[in-house]
């Protein structure tokens, strides 16, 4: 009634008109599923605050209403795009987590991609700020969908980042997802799996940090740094007369760990059930109405526990390094080495005997590559045959979130060279600074683990010096290392394009270079905004300037 502009009048009336049908009576426009979108998304996170509340596949959910508006003449293309733009806006957050997916397959397990897929990646990369993007692939994914990616990728900021079918698909369907809901899925937050509308994820419900406990398996159960006996007595590392056996006193102190994470866990989930429904949620999700039960009840058609496997690389290189150096070689006594892990290596000879004695993952060695392989393996194994109270299987995470650093600072000094409380490895990355032969060898390393299992979803985030992928042969550069690591069966990745040069300038001067977007854990940042020990993580890590 104030406005005084007629094409204002026009566009306040149809915004009444949309809220006020939408989403009670259900959209029948392009703006109106949007707008119906908004608001269900408002709704449920009122319900449970802004807590990696995904968006679902954007282009899937859209693209019916956008191609009927389309045929009939009411929306063009470009229109489109602005109200993708509009959306963008609305769910920004400086720390992003509300993650839209695009790409990927149908049920029937043809390609998915539509024209909406990339009308919303050129919609992310118009409004210029970081948003939570991901890209589903598998091998019949359309060339022009990974070099429109990878255009978007070369710019900086980690976005988009890239989902395996080929993967994640058989991994979800081999713990009792069915395949055409599996077909379905998409990541919630950073990387956590769910299929969307059909279960209750529990993404993220525990943590193991397994170089935690190969430390413990050093020193019989016992925190060297403390004294206090957190583990089970499994013996010192001096008892052991064969690898074997201090391997087999790793795994004893991983299913101790394992047991009680387990615990507690099924504890957080009788306890969400006691705090009260979530009748929103529950509304919205298959089964609950049918089975009359809640979210948090066991109401939907999949209820599952993702847990987190953490430092994988480090737990690797430091077996592979008590094997070689201590058992196989005996360059290294076992005494001598934890007195040197005890007093966090009064000797750097002894360090770098460490650090260069023994291959490390992430270098394509298959000596040091295999272990990191069999101990997610065995990780899977013993998380297989776990449930829950309401007989929820448990999914695993190859994924550290920000926790290597927080879990980095509770371990002490580990057998691949690493000091007492310097951070862990990130995900499935190599430790900072430790792959060094360029990103095709880290592919292979990465490539080794079993990503086709880990229904959670894994990590790994690579960063690469802009020269890499400068101009039109970057861009084919950077589509074809994407195309060849899906092609490796690796599970996810993240990219990073900066130098470390450019970073020191952005710490130093962050007010007139500190909005440049990086990668870190699993979201992207504007580089001013991460503490001072987040940016150093950023810029210890390997900045790859060859393939």
């Amino acid at each position: 009634e104030a406005a005084t502009d007629l094409e204002e009048v026009r566009r306040l009336n149809d915004i009444a008109r949309s809220c006020a049908r939408v989403p009670a009576h259900g959209a029948r426009t392009f703006p109106e599923a949007v707008q119906s979108l908004w608001l269900a998304h408002v709704l449920t996170c009122g319900e449970d605050t802004i807590n990696a509340n995904s968006i679902g596949r954007l282009d899937q959910l859209l693209y019916p209403y956008y191609a009927a508006d389309i045929a009939a003449g009411t929306l063009t293309r470009d229109e489109a795009g602005e109200w993708m733009e509009e959306l963008a806006i609305k769910l920004y957050l400086d720390y992003d987590v509300q993650a839209i997916t695009l790409g990927g397959q149908l049920v029937d397990g043809s390609d998915a991609t539509n024209d909406l897929t990339y009308i919303i990646l050129d919609a992310t990369a118009n409004v210029g700020f970081v948003r939570d993007l991901s890209v589903r692939l598998h091998s019949q994914s359309p060339q022009k969908l990974i070099s429109h990616c990878s255009e978007l990728v070369v710019q900086g900021g980690g976005i988009p980042y890239f989902f395996n079918d080929d993967s994640f698909v058989p991994a979800l369907v081999e713990r009792g997802i069915r395949e055409t809901d599996a077909r379905n899925y998409a990541p919630i937050g950073c990387i956590e799996l769910t299929i969307p509308g059909r279960a209750n994820p529990h993404a993220v419900s525990g943590w193991l940090n397994s170089t935690k406990c190969l430390e413990l398996a050093l020193f019989d159960g016992s925190d060297p740094q403390t004294g206090e006996q957190l583990g089970p007595h499994t013996g010192m590392l001096t008892d052991f007369t064969t690898f074997d056996k201090f391997y087999t006193a790793y795994l004893d102190q991983v299913r101790h760990f394992t047991q009680s994470m387990v615990y507690y866990c099924n504890r957080g989930e009788l306890a969400q059930r006691e705090a009260g429904p979530l009748p929103c949620w529950s509304a919205l999700t298959d089964d609950c109405i049918a089975r009359g039960r809640d979210i948090t009840d066991g109401g939907a058609v999949y209820n599952y526990h993702s847990v987190c496997f953490l430092g994988t690389a480090n737990t690797a290189d430091s077996l592979y390094a008590v094997k070689r150096l201590v058992f196989d070689e005996k360059q290294i006594s076992p005494r001598d080495l934890l007195q040197a892990l005890l007093y966090d290596f009064p000797e750097e000879r002894m360090r770098q005997c460490l650090l260069n004695g023994a291959p490390k993952y992430g270098n394509d060695n298959e000596l040091v590559d295999c272990w990191a392989a069999r101990i997610t393996e065995d990780f899977i194994d013993i998380m297989d045959r776990a449930c829950s109270p309401t007989g929820a299987r448990y999914f695993v995470h190859l994924f550290s979130f920000l926790f290597n650093i927080d879990f980095g600072a509770l371990t002490g000094a580990t057998p691949d060279g690493r000091r007492a409380g310097e951070p862990l490895a990130y995900s499935l990355s190599a430790h900072q600074g430790r792959d060094q032969l360029g990103v095709t060898a880290f592919l292979r390393s990465l490539s080794h683990l079993p990503h086709h299992r880990a229904a959670g979803a894994t990590a790994a985030i690579i960063d690469l010096d802009p020269k890499l992928v400068k101009g039109e042969d970057g861009i084919v550069r950077m589509g074809q290392l994407i195309r060849t690591a899906m092609g490796m069966g690796i599970g996810q990745l993240q990219f990073n394009v900066t130098t470390e040069e450019q970073l020191r300038q952005a710490q130093e001067d962050p007010e007139h270079f500190g909005n440049i977007p990086v990668r870190v854990a699993g979201y992207s940042q504007m580089f001013k905004l991460l503490t001072q020990e987040l940016q150093e993580h950023v810029i210890a890590r390997t900045k790859h300037t060859r393939d």
